[in-house]
């Protein structure tokens, strides 16, 4: 029952900012994965992804820990794109979803680079390579 609602909540993140948009308005890119909580926890997997973030050159805009769900919201100095995260505790794992978005258009490969050196950040954090 458990992965069932991670799924779905991992797929309603996911999808949730394509339903407000065309598909030609903007690029976006997004990871997600899952570890132990032994491994990665709530607070570690924000951390992560503040420093991911920060090493891009993002600035954080929001960041909310609430014990089960953790909510980080960055992006550039000058706008134009946005990174939102989250770290979701559910039951033994710690999951966490990495959405870059890209205003310029829909061809944009800046989300691809964007998410995959803040979920490297995360990913290191748990000991994953």
């Amino acid at each position: 029952m458990k992965q069932v609602s991670l799924a779905t909540l991992l797929a309603l993140a996911v999808s949730a900012p394509m339903a407000s948009a065309t598909a030609d308005d903007f690029s976006l890119g997004y990871d997600v994965d899952r570890y132990p909580a032994t491994q990665l926890n709530i607070k570690a997997c924000l951390a992560a992804l503040a420093r991911g973030a920060a090493a891009v050159g993002y600035t954080t805009r929001a960041q909310s820990d609430q014990g089960t769900l953790a909510t980080h919201v960055s992006g550039p100095a000058g706008g134009g794109r946005a990174l939102v995260s989250y770290c979701i505790s559910a039951g033994d794992h710690t999951a966490f979803v990495v959405q870059a978005l890209d205003y310029s258009g829909p061809d944009s490969r800046g989300p691809d680079t964007i998410k995959a050196r803040v979920a490297a950040e995360v990913r290191k954090a748990a000991g994953a390579r």
